[in-house]
């Protein structure tokens, strides 16, 4: 069903991983504040901040949380910490990635889903972040990824596409995101040059930013998570950049 509303544009903090030390937190943070990004997805590192402290920062800033990404033996325990900054800070999302144990993908599906079960149980989504291996290695003709969804119950293990590594598969993103549109409330925004095979600013590979944003308003896509952890300038040159070439398709 066609959805017509605005996705929001956040910013997955792995991006500024080298700036997101204690020190240098609050500032970083403030920084990407004012890039005009409108959440962040947190990966670990929350400044020394205690769950409420954390929730009043990002309030401040005028930025809402759009993701927590964790282990999965964190989100698998009911009682950890991150379930505690999730709520806090009102992140309708946990996730995880599994890239690096596709060798044991039978025995971590089930593992997944009651991650799925865990979250649910709490309020939140779980959602599943894609690296490129779950699309090369295949089982009796399907991909890891395919395997993953097939096997998981909807309503418990949702997808966040990262679609560069989807294009660096030689996967085609957006018919893939289309497959699952209604199981993809967040998706990572990731540039990839095929020619160069290396991750580029967003813009210079295979994203035209005005057909992603029409896609995720078709879909219904809450979140478009801008990802990226190499740089022809720096971190925070490429956040420029996303901002100001996602920002007239947003406004369209």
């Amino acid at each position: 069903m066609a959805n017509s509303a605005t996705p929001k544009l956040g910013i997955q903090l792995y991006t500024v991983r080298e700036f997101m030390d204690d020190a240098r937190f609050v500032d970083t943070m403030k920084r990407v504040a004012e890039f005009g990004f409108q959440g962040v997805e947190f990966a670990w590192k929350y400044g020394g901040l205690k769950p409420k402290e954390l929730a009043a920062f990002l309030a401040d800033l005028g930025l809402a949380c759009c993701g927590v990404y964790v282990k999965l033996d964190e989100l698998l325990d009911p009682n950890h910490i991150v379930y505690e900054y999730a709520l806090a800070t009102g992140s309708p999302y946990v996730t995880t990635g599994l890239a690096g144990q596709l060798d044991q993908w039978d025995a971590l599906i089930p593992q997944v889903e009651q991650a799925g079960r865990v979250a649910k149980d709490k309020g939140l989504v779980f959602t599943y972040h894609n690296h490129y291996q779950e699309f090369e290695r295949r089982t009796e003709g399907k991909c890891a990824q395919d395997v993953l969804l097939e096997r998981t119950d909807p309503e418990l293990v949702r997808m966040q596409l990262d679609i560069g590594w989807a294009q660096r598969a030689g996967v085609e993103p957006l018919d893939y995101w289309r497959r699952y549109g209604a199981r993809t409330p967040t998706i990572h925004l990731r540039d990839y040059n095929t020619e160069t095979q290396r991750i580029c600013d967003i813009g210079d590979g295979f994203i035209d930013p005005a057909a992603v944003v029409a896609q995720a308003r078709e879909l219904g896509t809450d979140w478009m998570i801008y990802e990226q952890d190499d740089y022809p300038m720096s971190a925070f040159d490429s956040c420029r950049t996303c901002i100001d070439r996602m920002k007239p398709a947003l406004e369209q």
